[in-house]
């Protein structure tokens, strides 16, 4: 019965502390989870109460968290509807090795009632982190630095040391109450911690402040991003019965803005698959979209997320391949440049050792072909930008080429219809916004629905377009921040270099339990 209890309350605070993700932002319920965990697992008195005790705390973190990732099998038509249960425990079950497997270092190494145990506790469960984020392809959602997404003067942090460095920051300052509450050391180094977690908090503060007070340089007068949110519904998205219409539906919202003139160079927008290689074929489609681009006086492009199709040698269906892409379209509906999606949805657009796998992804065909990674692109007279498809946006550090020259800004495309009016597109749009900070670069957004906006390179959302909600957003591009981030140039340097001091301290000040 005591195990029992015990297990329980590790699973509720783990669920406790979904509330301080988006769109809630209430980050005091980080607090209360992680210390509660900290209490709990410092009472484990095995080593298989504390890998299920992690285990069942962070089940309950995923599966309070990510439930709405089951939205997608619920589209009318979808023949995986048998995997929603799966869908709803699988991913969550999985993940939650990574906290387990932290708990059972901690459990074998460290003392957790001496603070050089607690340092180990930080290091363990960050590392976990930056762990979940990189292997098997990665899944950072919800890693626990988004807390401060409501909160903006903490989030500016990442420009110095990215999602996993404030992460790190996160389980030092939401882990410190449990550690103080159980801490068998002396009342001086209880208060030095508790106010080294202060000094950092308030210096992460003021540091933020400051950077939202400095100005951004003078966007380009006549340059506009035209950004279109469809709002068409994910059920009809890919019923070939209403493609016309829902080219109609991006066509009506590309008119011309009230600011376009034969000075201004116009950048329109479409969301993930507005196109696809199919449309392209079809002499009226083409022709629809040229004529609402011939109305534009000055120049414009048309940047738009299409299902691309490259046939197998020799024209033939052996060896074909399909693309989530983005593609670059003048004028004359001539393609200047094409960008693969690199980082694919596991099962979503791929399935891992499909040999093994009875069925297919849920694109409904063979699954798509791997693109070559972040790249830049640079057109004559568009600003060179970095093109991500839905969730590519998710991954810190690997959002801006390395080798084909720093872009002006992010154009991200992206479908949240799979999931509803839920939380998953908030938190998309907040994680969005991350990578704004840590790259210094603003993003262009646009979405089938979900939210859709134009984001300033401190994060800030300038405007935006709410879920279920038709629409669109004309503005001046803004403009990149003057320096290039720390984040950009280093990466995760910082972070690393944080877990080695941690667990330095640990190693040299260790202090072994009876």
């Amino acid at each position: 019965m005591k195990a029992f209890s015990h297990y329980f309350l590790c699973l509720l605070a783990g669920a406790a502390m979904v509330p301080a993700m988006s769109p809630w932002n209430l980050w005091p319920f980080l607090f209360m989870g992680f210390s509660v965990f900290y209490i709990l697992l410092s009472k484990a008195g095995k080593m298989r109460d504390a890998f299920i005790g992690g285990w069942l705390f962070g089940f309950g973190y995923f599966a309070a968290g990510l439930w709405w990732i089951a939205n997608a099998l619920l589209v009318p038509g979808n023949e995986f509807l048998w995997v929603w249960p799966l869908a709803i425990a699988g991913l969550p079950a999985l993940l939650s090795f990574f906290p387990a497997i932290a708990c059972l270092a901690v459990m074998r190494l460290a003392a957790l009632k001496h603070y050089s145990g607690f340092f180990f506790f930080v290091a363990a469960f960050s590392l976990a982190e930056w762990l979940r984020g990189h292997l098997f392809t990665g899944y950072p959602w919800n890693s626990y630095g988004y807390a401060w997404g409501g909160w903006l003067p903490m989030a500016q942090s990442a420009a110095f040391g990215g999602l996993y460095f404030l992460t790190l920051l996160t389980v030092f300052w939401s882990a410190l109450p449990g550690f103080l509450l159980v801490s068998e050391n002396p009342k001086k180094i209880k208060y030095a911690l508790a106010a080294l977690a202060v000094i950092a908090a308030i210096a992460n503060y003021a540091s933020g402040e400051y950077r939202l007070r400095q100005p951004l340089p003078e966007p380009a007068k006549n340059f506009y991003i035209h950004i279109v949110q469809p709002n068409i519904p994910q059920a009809d998205k890919w019923d070939g019965a209403k493609a016309g219409e829902n080219l109609s539906q991006h066509l009506s919202l590309s008119f011309p803005h009230e600011n376009e003139t034969a000075e201004t160079t116009t950048l329109i927008v479409w969301p993930e698959t507005a196109l696809s290689w199919r449309a392209m074929e079809h002499e009226n489609a083409v022709t629809a979209i040229k004529d609402v681009l011939g109305l534009y006086k000055g120049k414009v492009y048309l940047v738009t997320g299409m299902l691309r199709y490259e046939p197998g040698p020799g024209g033939g269906e052996e060896g074909e391949k399909y693309f989530n892409s983005i593609a670059v379209f003048n004028r004359d509906l001539s393609m200047t440049a094409v960008y693969d999606k690199s980082h694919l949805v596991p099962f979503g657009e791929f399935i891992p050792l499909q040999k093994y796998v009875p069925f297919g992804p849920f694109v409904q065909f063979t699954g798509f072909a791997t693109g070559p990674g972040p790249q830049t692109i640079s057109l004559p007279d568009l600003p060179p930008f970095s093109p991500l498809v839905c969730y590519e946006i998710i991954f810190p550090g690997a959002v801006v080429g390395k080798t084909s020259g720093r872009p002006h800004l992010i154009v991200n495309v992206t479908n949240d219809a799979w999931y509803g009016d839920s939380p998953g597109p908030r938190q998309h749009f907040m994680q969005t916004r991350f990578r704004a900070i840590e790259e210094g670069l603003p993003i262009v957004r646009s979405a089938n629905t979900g939210i859709s906006g134009m984001i300033d390179a401190y994060g800030r959302a300038v405007a935006t377009i709410g879920i279920n909600s038709e629409g669109v957003l004309s503005y001046i591009m803004p403009a990149p921040a003057i320096r290039t981030t720390f984040y950009s140039i280093y990466g995760d340097t910082t972070f690393l270099l944080i877990i080695a001091v941690f667990l330095i301290i640990f190693a040299t000040k260790k202090y072994h339990k009876c």
